[in-house]
C-alpha cells in the first residue's frame, strides 16, 4: 500500500436503492411492456386467481422444451389447488373470493388415467409447479433471465457509485487493479461488526437490496412465483431458496470482481472519517443484506396478500398504480428489472387504466399467447373449460387497424450521454453532458411516403459536469450542475414508414435552467439549446419502438450575461416510444 493511497478518503456510498427505485418507477410510467395488463374501456375489471399456463403460453417461457405437450387435466383439491373460472361478467367480490388457497396434503402428480399421445408429455401449469413431482422443465429455474436481471442490477449499482463519488472513480482507475482488488478482500475487518457507514445504509438500504434480489429469484422460480404468504412448507422452501441466492449475490457484491472490492476498492486502505480510523468494512452488511432482506421480503409478501391485492381489485390510473407499488418497493423494482410494470403480479391479473388501454372492439382474452396469465381455447376452438381461468371481453364493433408501423401520437422518453466536447459554435472545453428527456410527437402527414412529425420535448433532468476554475483540492477540480427545461420547437422526419427499421433526422430548440452559473463564473443559469441529429428507429412491435440516435447540441446563454463561452455536446442516446391513433386498434 503506498502512502498516498493511505491518505485518500474513501468514497462513502450513498443509499442508492431508494433513488434507483424512484427513477425506474417514474421511467416505467411512460410505457409498459407487452405483458403489462391494461383494462378494457368497457366491462368490469377482473382479478384472476392463479391462472394456469397452456402449451402456447409455455412455449415462450425460458427453458421450455420444444417437444409438444399435453395440458394436464383438472387436479382434485386433495392433491393441488384447482383454478377457478373467472370471466368479465363476474363481480369483484366473487373474483377476490377465489384467491389461491393451496392444499399441502400431497404434491402434484399427473392423473394416471390421462391420455398422452406418442411424442408428447404432460405440461404443468405455473400455479401447480410448487406441487410438481415430475420435474417438468417448465417448473425449473429460469436461469437466463435471472442472470440478465442480476447483471443489470449490479451494473446499475456500480454506475450510481461511480457517478456519485469522485473518489470512487479515482480509486477505481488508479493503481494496479488486480493488486488493489486482492488487498481489498484480504483487508476486510472480520473482527468488527460496524463498518462506519450511516445507519440508513446498513439497516435500511441493504435489507431492501436483499429483498430486491430475493424477488429476482422468486419471479424466476416457478415453484415460488405464485405462492402466497403463509406458514407452510411450500412458502418457506421458496423463500429459503431465495435467501441462498441473495447470500451468494451479496458475497459477490462485497468481494467479487464486479462489486465494491474491485470497483471502488472498498477496504484496501484506512482513512479518518469523523474522527474514526476506518476502511469501511465489517460484518454488518454481510448479515443485514440476506437476513434483513428475508424479513423485508416476508413483510412485503404479507402486505401484498392482505392489502395490495384488495387495492388492485379494480383498475387504477398509472399514477395510482405507482403509488400502490410503493407499498411493496422491492417487488416493484424486481418487476422493472424483468421489464414489467412495477404493479405486475404472477399470481393474479392487475389492470391499469391508461392511454394504452385496449380500445372498444377488441375481442377475445385479455392476454396474448406467451403471457403467463393467458388461457387459450381448446383445439376445437371452444371456450376454455370451467376448470381453466380466462378473462373474456364483451364483443363490440371492431375498429380498423392503423396500416403502418407507429401511429399518429407518440409518447416516449430518452436518455443520452456526451463525453466529448465539440467546437463548431461553443469553445468551453472538457464538458460532460447527460440529459433525460420526455418526448411527444404528432404525425403531420399520415399518408406520405415519409413521416414528418412535430416533436416537442421536456428535459426532465440535465446534468452538466465541467472544470471548476476555482477548485484547488482534488475533489473540487470539477463541479456538476443540474437543470430542467423544454424544447417547444422540434421536428423529426422518418423514412421507410412501412419498414421495421426506419432512419430519421431531427432538430430541436429550447432552453434549460440550471441550479448554478454554468460554463463560466460570469456565465448564467439560463441556457438556450439547439440541436440536430440522426438515428435509427427499430419497431419491436407495430406500436412499440426503440431508437438509437446522435445529436450535436449547442448550449449558450446568447450573451445575456458578462461571459458566454458556450459548449457543444456530442450526445448519443437511447429512446423508447409507444404509439396510439384515435379511432384505430
Amino acid at each position: 500500500m503506498t502512502a498516498p493511497l493511505a491518505l485518500l478518503p474513501q468514497a462513502r456510498q450513498a443509499p442508492s436503492f431508494p433513488l434507483l427505485l424512484l427513477s425506474v418507477l417514474l421511467a416505467a410510467s411512460f410505457g409498459a411492456p407487452a405483458r403489462a395488463q391494461s383494462a378494457p374501456d368497457s366491462g368490469p375489471p377482473v382479478i384472476a386467481a392463479n391462472p394456469p399456463l397452456t402449451p402456447a403460453a409455455n412455449a415462450d417461457l425460458p427453458d421450455a422444451p420444444d417437444a409438444p405437450r399435453t395440458p394436464l387435466p383438472s387436479v382434485p383439491s386433495e392433491t393441488a389447488p384447482a383454478p377457478v373460472a373467472t370471466t368479465a361478467s363476474a363481480p369483484l367480490a366473487e373474483s377476490s373470493s377465489t384467491a389461491f388457497q393451496p392444499d399441502f396434503s400431497s404434491p402434484f402428480e399427473p392423473s394416471p388415467s390421462m391420455s398422452i399421445e406418442p411424442g408428447q408429455r404432460a405440461f404443468v401449469p405455473l400455479n401447480q409447479c410448487p406441487y410438481d413431482k415430475t420435474r417438468a422443465r417448465e417448473c425449473r429455474i429460469h436461469w437466463t433471465p435471472l442472470i440478465i436481471e442480476a447483471s443489470v442490477y449490479t451494473a446499475a449499482q456500480n454506475a450510481f457509485n461511480l457517478y456519485s463519488g469522485y473518489w470512487y472513480r479515482w480509486e477505481t482507475t488508479h493503481g494496479k487493479w488486480m493488486d488493489r482488488w486482492f488487498d481489498s478482500v484480504t483487508g476486510w475487518r472480520w473482527d468488527h461488526w460496524e463498518d462506519n457507514n450511516p445507519f440508513l445504509d446498513d439497516y435500511i438500504g441493504h435489507p431492501m437490496m436483499g429483498a430486491i434480489t430475493n424477488y429476482m429469484w422468486i419471479q424466476n422460480d416457478p415453484k415460488g412465483a405464485t405462492v402466497d404468504f403463509g406458514n407452510n412448507r411450500v412458502y418457506w422452501k421458496s423463500r429459503m431458496r431465495a435467501l441462498a441466492f441473495t447470500t451468494a449475490f451479496s458475497l459477490q457484491w462485497k468481494f467479487g470482481p464486479f462489486g465494491e472490492a474491485s470497483i471502488g476498492h472498498n477496504g484496501d486502505h484506512f482513512f479518518v472519517d469523523k474522527g474514526v480510523q476506518t476502511n469501511e468494512t465489517g460484518w454488518v452488511e454481510l448479515v443485514t443484506t440476506p437476513v434483513g432482506g428475508l424479513a423485508w421480503t416476508m413483510a412485503e409478501d404479507a402486505i401484498d396478500k392482505h392489502l395490495v391485492r384488495k387495492l388492485q381489485q379494480k383498475p387504477h390510473r398509472v399514477v395510482t398504480q405507482l403509488g400502490i407499488s410503493f407499498l411493496t418497493p422491492s417487488k416493484a423494482t424486481a418487476n422493472i428489472l424483468r421489464f414489467r410494470p412495477p404493479w405486475y403480479r404472477d399470481a393474479y391479473v392487475v389492470k391499469a387504466n391508461t392511454f394504452w388501454s385496449d380500445p372498444p372492439g377488441t375481442d377475445g382474452p385479455a392476454h396474448a399467447p406467451g403471457d403467463m396469465n393467458y388461457t387459450a381455447p381448446d383445439s376445437a376452438g371452444e371456450s376454455p373449460s370451467p376448470s381453466a381461468v380466462a378473462v373474456v371481453r364483451t364483443p363490440a364493433a371492431e375498429l380498423p387497424e392503423w396500416p403502418r408501423y407507429g401511429g399518429k401520437h407518440e409518447f416516449g422518453a430518452w436518455w443520452g450521454l456526451s463525453l466529448m466536447t465539440g467546437h463548431i459554435w461553443g469553445y468551453a472545453p472538457d464538458v460532460k453532458y447527460m440529459p433525460i428527456d420526455v418526448n411527444y410527437s404528432y404525425l403531420l402527414n399520415p399518408k406520405g411516403k415519409w413521416n414528418f412529425r412535430y416533436a416537442p420535448e421536456i428535459t426532465a433532468l440535465a446534468m452538466l459536469d465541467e472544470i471548476n476554475p476555482t477548485g484547488t483540492p482534488r475533489f473540487t477540480l470539477r463541479k456538476r450542475s443540474y437543470g430542467s427545461g423544454i424544447s417547444p420547437v422540434g421536428f423529426r422526419a422518418s423514412f421507410l414508414p412501412d419498414s421495421r427499421v426506419q432512419p430519421f433526422v431531427s432538430g430541436n430548440g429550447g432552453f434549460i435552467y440550471f441550479n448554478n452559473r454554468v460554463l463560466s463564473p460570469q456565465g448564467s443559469q439560463f441556457m438556450y439549446t439547439i440541436d440536430y441529429g440522426a438515428g435509427l428507429t427499430f419497431f419491436r412491435k407495430k406500436r412499440q419502438s426503440v431508437s438509437l440516435g446522435y445529436r450535436y447540441q449547442h448550449l449558450s446563454n446568447a450573451n445575456i450575461s458578462h461571459h458566454n463561452p458556450g459548449t457543444d455536446a456530442n450526445t448519443f442516446y437511447l429512446q423508447v416510444s409507444r404509439y396510439r391513433s384515435k379511432g384505430y386498434r
